[in-house]
């Protein structure tokens, strides 16, 4: 699942950069809709990140906790397969 992984780090590296161009291809139409409103909800903690950490929870199902000076956040997303491309269809704040 290579290309997975590989995903995910463009979609964590673009985050953390504010790429919305970047993101706007990774969202499938139900995970756009979130996205949307998990930026108007709250703070990831990806916008002073300078890293991140990926967990892998099983089930196309990952945990990515961005890193700061200041202390860290992190999303959940959901991750499918469409027409060969990996994409993300859920994602919001990891409570906690």
């Amino acid at each position: 699942m290579a290309e997975r992984e590989e995903a995910v780090e463009q979609f964590a590296t673009d985050i953390m950069a504010n790429n919305i161009a970047g993101l706007m291809t990774i969202f499938t139409p139900v995970g756009l809709g979130k996205a949307m409103a998990l930026q108007a909800a709250g703070d990831t903690g990806a916008a002073t990140a300078t890293s991140y950490e990926v967990a892998d929870q099983g089930e196309n199902l990952l945990h990515i906790i961005f890193k700061a000076d200041d202390g860290e956040g992190g999303v959940f997303t959901q991750w499918v397969e469409v027409e060969g491309a990996w994409k993300v269809d859920d994602i919001g704040l990891i409570e906690g």
